[in-house]
């Protein structure tokens, strides 16, 4: 199995955790656009709105992970709006002979204005940033003990800088050296001012005086980042420029999406940086308590959670197989292209669906008599159990009726001129108040695993069409050699209808799905919930079988989420979402963990496809016996 799937750059992605923090983000921002992504380093980008977190703060205690990544955010949106833009760039554009150790401690002061100013604004805040501080000082010490068995002082400076701010005590007990000691005495005083900040403008002051003290005495730049400055967005900065400015010229010159761009100074620092976006689940409650204690806040409904902002949308082709340039725009005013119905917006707006109705040949029709063959006995178990079980239900019994079977109790042959001493057991239905969709990946990677897969789907339609409950079952694949920024061809193979499903024609062909190119799985999903939710029966299961890796055009790490997205969009209507994960090999921990992340505990771990049918057979059984 691919580690794309499992691992991005060596970080393992949670979606829950995305998507809470986007949640956070659109609230503060107020914006139903805005993604998050894991970077070296916190700093929002309004260029392609995206609140970038550390990925720092994983692998620590979960309160921990959870305060960084929060106040990360915090820093982000309430933070950036209290921000000079042109002070940014006006740090840009100093000329002093240490510029890197300038911007970080012009970052620091700033850092510390802007944590303090969201703590007094929003005091339930403080537990989050007290949390914050005490790592930053831990990193801290760590980091000057290890300056100080060095000959460079240019880090060991800086430290002690931060030292002083973070710990807000300014009497210098850190040694440097003899031509350091008089220059940190006044360091420190100008220090003081730190406390009377107001404006970004007031920062910067403070930072250049510093800088004037000091920049003569080094020999040598930094050789760490502590602190960053995103260089891109703030030297694209014109006098006119606000942040709903930028938005504004940032969807006209991409028709409402632009392809996410990195910075150079964000990938330089580290190989491996994690970036995870387009996260659209709302699980706002935890917002309100720990944001929002008295406070009027608009808190996103449950058709908030808006697309990706950051995808490339222009004009669509002709609409079949093509897409068309025909888009519609939900009530937030973001694009759904044609897919409308199916709700396929953001990463997904540029997808063009196609029906396909395979043929049936003769070799389909012995291949799926083979089949049917190989797993008869687990049909013929799983029909007669589900049958007796049915069998033993019964309602309650009416009494004192005018007709009927005779009941015991004759008393109202004397009391009653009507003589009511009939009773009816009311009849079971034999038919289950349940439908099933099998949705199954029908991409390159499922070549070695494909024809065992149609055994447990044979298993599945069989026993369905005994107990004679409709059902659906498609396969679903992406052209990757039609796909491109505009249009990415997505093809549904409609196997068995629910109108032909309990009837024995057509059977043979789901004998006919072949692997195909890559997997789009999040819409695969929305188009098997839609079809769904045009259902009547009170139970709907919706199965998927693949292999676990979501992979297509501009969608590899984004398919996690929303993968994930579209199984908590079909919970909420009421369909009960199933993965069959298969693997031909032991299937590890990190793989189990990411599957739980997109489907939750609904999921079947299938190793060595060969026992499929087997396996499925106890899934099949339960989930029949649960609409009974």
């Amino acid at each position: 199995m691919s580690d794309r799937f499992i691992l991005f750059n060596d970080e393992q992605i949670d979606a829950q955790q995305i998507m809470m923090l986007t949640d956070l983000a659109k609230l503060l921002l107020e914006d139903p656009n805005v993604k998050v992504s894991f970077q070296k380093f916190q700093h929002y980008d309004p260029i392609n709105n995206t609140c970038n977190v550390s990925f720092t703060w994983l692998h620590r205690p979960e309160h921990i992970i959870n305060a960084g990544l929060k106040s990360d955010i915090m820093l982000d949106t309430l933070g950036f709006k209290h921000t000079d833009p042109a002070i940014y760039k006006e740090v840009l554009d100093e000329s002093f002979d240490h510029m890197s150790f300038f911007k970080q401690l012009f970052m620091l002061i700033e850092e510390y204005r802007l944590s303090n100013l969201i703590m007094v604004k929003r005091p339930v805040t403080k537990k989050l940033f007290k949390h914050r501080l005490n790592v930053k000082i831990k990193q801290n010490n760590s980091q000057i003990h290890v300056y100080q068995t060095k000959t460079t002082y240019t880090d060991l400076l800086f430290l002690a800088i931060e030292h002083a701010i973070l710990n807000e005590n300014f009497i210098n007990n850190i040694s440097i050296n003899d031509d350091f000691d008089d220059a940190l005495v006044q360091v420190f005083n100008r220090l003081t001012q730190i406390f009377n900040l107001q404006s970004s403008e007031d920062s910067y002051d403070l930072a250049v005086s510093i800088m004037i003290l000091v920049d003569y005495l080094l020999k040598e730049d930094m050789l760490n980042q502590y602190y960053h400055i995103p260089e891109r967005i703030y030297r694209s900065y014109e006098e006119e420029w606000t942040l709903e400015d930028l938005k504004r010229q940032d969807a006209a010159n991409t028709d409402q999406s632009q392809e996410q761009e990195h910075d150079p100074d964000d990938i330089e620092t580290e190989d491996a940086e994690t970036k995870t976006n387009d996260s659209q689940n709302d699980s706002n409650s935890y917002l309100e308590m720990e944001l929002h204690e008295g406070e009027n806040s608009d808190i996103l409904t449950d058709n908030d959670r808006e697309g990706d902002a950051g995808d490339d949308m222009t004009d669509m082709m002709e609409k079949k197989g093509k897409g068309s340039n025909n888009t519609l725009d939900d009530e937030e005013g973001g694009a759904q292209g044609l897919n409308q119905q199916y709700q396929l917006k953001g990463i997904n707006q540029n997808v063009s669906l196609t029906f396909n109705r395979p043929d049936i040949l003769p070799a389909h029709v012995s291949a799926y008599k083979e089949a049917v063959d190989s797993v008869q006995f687990e049909i013929k178990d799983l029909t007669s159990i589900i049958q007796k079980s049915m069998n033993h239900q019964y309602s309650d019994i009416r009494e004192n009726l005018t007709k009927g079977r005779l009941q015991k109790n004759l008393l109202n042959w004397f009391i009653d001129d009507q003589y009511k001493l009939f009773f009816k057991k009311d009849a079971f239905s034999r038919k289950l108040d349940a439908t099933f969709t099998l949705l199954v990946d029908a991409s390159a990677s499922m070549h070695d695993k494909m024809e065992e897969t149609k055994k447990g789907v044979v298993l599945f339609h069989e026993t369905l069409k005994n107990l004679d409950i409709k059902h659906e079952i498609l396969g679903f694949s992406e052209d990757a050699f039609e796909a491109d920024k505009l249009n990415q061809p997505n093809t549904i193979e409609e196997l068995i209808l629910y109108n032909e499903s309990t009837l024995k024609q057509n059977d043979a062909r789901i004998m006919t799905l072949e692997p195909q190119d890559d997997n789009r799985d999040g819409v695969a999903l929305r188009v098997a919930t839609q079809h769904l939710l045009q259902r009547s029966e009170s139970q709907k299961f919706l199965i998927v079988f693949s292999d676990g890796e979501p992979s297509a055009f501009d969608y590899a790490e984004d398919g996690i989420i929303d993968t994930h997205e579209a199984v908590i969009e079909a919970d909420k209507q009421g369909i009960y979402v199933f993965n069959v994960f298969l693997n031909q090999d032991v299937i590890d921990e990190a793989t189990k963990k990411t599957v739980h992340n997109i489907y939750g505990k609904q999921s079947l771990f299938v190793e060595g496809v060969e026992n499929l049918p087997y396996q499925l057979a106890p899934l099949l059984k339960k989930l029949l016996l649960q609409s009974i």
